[in-house]
């Protein structure tokens, strides 16, 4: 069998259709990898940055938490030095109320004894203002200069009453303590 020359033609053009077509599709597979590739060095390069400043980021988190460790053991021993120093104020508190709720009616009453009074007279003075209230005016005899040991220190107080705003209220002046 015999072929002509248009059917060689023919086949040898069809080869190299064939030809260029494959050439077009290794040369597209082609590029779709080196996209690829590249796509994938950007990427291993942006997650070893990543990576990098993850581990700084882990270092400064855990200084961070350190030093917050660190201020907040400084802050509750703060508080609870504040929080000792509130209790210890509230019980002298607590003290220095009992003593003027037991000895103002005695004193009003004129019942009081002198070492009673020169104690009102102490905790009259450790009050905000140095002042209380009376419920009436206080007897005469009261108003005047007391002397007491508080923790074996001498200390004199002087007891003086006012009308303030229709309120009678007792004033404790501290006159001598050892120091002076």
């Amino acid at each position: 069998m015999m072929y002509s020359q248009q059917e060689y033609e023919m086949v040898r053009r069809q080869t190299m259709q064939i030809e260029a077509e494959k050439r077009a599709a290794l040369r597209l597979t082609l590029i779709i990898i080196a996209l690829l590739l590249a796509a994938s060095l950007v990427l291993t390069a942006l997650m070893c940055r990543n990576y990098s400043t993850a581990d700084h980021r882990i270092k400064t988190a855990e200084t961070k938490a350190a030093d917050m460790e660190q201020q907040y053991k400084k802050v509750s021993m703060e508080l609870a030095e504040k929080q000792a120093i509130i209790d210890a104020n509230k019980a002298t508190l607590g003290k220095q109320n009992a003593v003027i709720d037991s000895i103002v009616p005695k004193m009003l009453g004129k019942a009081a004894k002198e070492n009673e009074i020169a104690e009102l007279a102490h905790a009259i003075y450790q009050q905000p203002g140095h002042v209380i209230t009376l419920a009436s005016i206080p007897p005469d005899n009261v108003l005047r200069r007391y002397r007491t040991r508080i923790d074996g220190k001498p200390h004199s107080y002087v007891l003086v009453a006012g009308l303030v705003d229709g309120k009678w209220l007792l004033y404790s002046n501290l006159v001598k303590n050892q120091e002076d």
